[in-house]
């Protein structure tokens, strides 16, 4: 009786954390979680920033086109003027007025260099559009991410309900077999077998529990919650992955929506912008310019006079890095060797993309099939259980038979609530490896 006393009390303690912890749980849908971890999450506003760069060197590059304007003040000492004549023989000092200032103005626009300014901010833009997708990307890894998380609670609380109910099963059991034994009719043995099974029920469901809350931590880190908040997954999620569109329909989307294919064709314009631009240093570089100097004293003069000259001029400056000639060859060899390895990046990660979306499909309807499966031995499970229960309690099974009957029905609805949990996932795994993972 003190064992069937002591057994009541865990059981109870055990329901009591159970609905402390998460009957006042908040309920959270997937789609409310994703909303959460892109609203929250720090990799993502990391990816922000880098697209918000990405926006800014376009501007920074858009300056190119417009002229460069500087300024100049010089203001000091001048010294007097030393003069030998050209065998050095005789010196002489010249006065000159010592305070010395020139002020410069100066105003220059480039009007031809190869299209080097325009390709560099082709090429940035082509940047932009990578920085984009690679937060679109982002974005949908947090929310796989989120996925995983969520559903690994969502497993975990399911696995729990079913060593409670194990439990509860086996206490009930507990009872009968306490009456009975008293009754002459069962041996301690048999008791004893039974307070074993509960108590690793009860041992995998506080290790369960334990599990839970450390996923709930690593989720609520995701999603911006803080970590004693406790989350209950949404339990109509299993009914909302319905049947599916055929393999060549994932295969199309993948085609349009798959951002790493997007980021490698991306990156292969951006390879063949690099050609072009390496290509503008085989090109001269043609400026106009204005200069004005308002300088004092006028050295022009003997001797010097302490009076301010004005002086501009304007015209077009031509600059030919000669160089160029035996460099660019090699930079555009170089750069071929980049495009044409682009080019192979993008062939490869479309294979990957066609692989990945056909394992998944493959995965997801033999999860389904598994799921089905798993269902039927779940109720021949149940149906032997029964069975077996009914001949212990007629003297005309061993307690090893209902030992193995209850392994057995817990082993199945363990597998079956694994499997409704796999389907889910796998979904969600077809859905990212097409990009379409909204």
């Amino acid at each position: 009786m003190k064992n069937l006393f002591t057994t009541v009390l865990i059981a109870f303690l055990t329901s009591a954390l159970y609905s402390q912890n998460y009957s006042s749980a908040e309920v959270l849908t997937l789609e409310k979680a994703f909303d959460l971890a892109v609203k929250n999450s720090v990799q993502l506003k990391i990816a922000s920033q880098y697209t918000e760069l990405a926006h800014q060197k376009i501007q920074i590059n858009k300056l190119y086109q417009l002229p460069s304007i500087s300024t100049g003040l010089n203001y000091g000492y001048l010294s007097n003027s030393e003069v030998w004549n050209p065998s050095f023989s005789r010196h002489t000092t010249r006065e000159l007025p010592h305070q010395f200032t020139e002020l410069s103005l100066t105003a220059a626009e480039v009007v031809f260099k190869g299209g080097e300014i325009n390709t560099n901010i082709q090429k940035t833009k082509l940047e932009e559009q990578v920085a984009i997708l690679s937060q679109e990307k982002n974005v949908q890894d947090i929310k796989f991410l989120v996925v995983a998380k969520y559903l690994d609670i969502f497993r975990l609380i399911n696995l729990k309900q079913v060593y409670l109910n194990n439990t509860n099963l086996s206490q009930q059991r507990l009872k009968n077999i306490i009456t009975m034994q008293k009754q002459g009719m069962l041996t301690q043995n048999d008791v004893l077998r039974t307070e074993l099974i509960i108590s690793d029920l009860e041992l995998a469901t506080r290790k369960t529990d334990n599990s839970i809350i450390i996923l709930n931590q690593q989720l609520n880190m995701v999603i911006g919650f803080p970590d004693s908040k406790r989350l209950m997954p949404d339990s109509t999620l299993l009914k909302s992955v319905k049947s599916i569109e055929g393999f060549d329909y994932f295969k199309e989307k993948g085609y349009e929506e798959n951002h790493e294919l997007k980021i490698a064709a991306v990156e292969n314009m951006i390879a063949v912008t690099n050609i072009k631009l390496l290509g503008t240093d085989r090109f001269p570089e043609i400026s106009l310019f204005a200069k004005n100097y308002l300088q004092r004293p006028f050295l022009s003069a003997v001797p010097a006079v302490d009076i301010y000259t004005n002086v501009w001029q304007a015209g077009i400056n031509i600059r030919y890095n000669i160089s160029s000639i035996y460099q660019s060859t090699t930079k555009i060899a170089a750069g071929k060797m980049q495009w044409e390895l682009s080019k192979q990046k993008e062939i490869l990660t479309t294979q990957n993309m066609e692989l990945s979306i056909n394992n998944y499909f493959i995965k997801y309807e033999e999860a389904k099939d598994e799921l089905a499966t798993l269902k039927k031995d779940l109720k021949s499970a149940e149906e032997n259980y029964r069975i077996v229960e009914k001949k212990y309690f007629n003297q005309l099974a061993l307690v090893t038979d209902m030992t193995d009957a209850t392994n057995i029905k817990l082993e199945s609805e363990i597998k079956v609530a694994n499997a409704e949990i796999n389907v889910v996932y796998t979904y969600y795994q077809l859905l990212k490896s097409a990009g379409i993972l909204f």
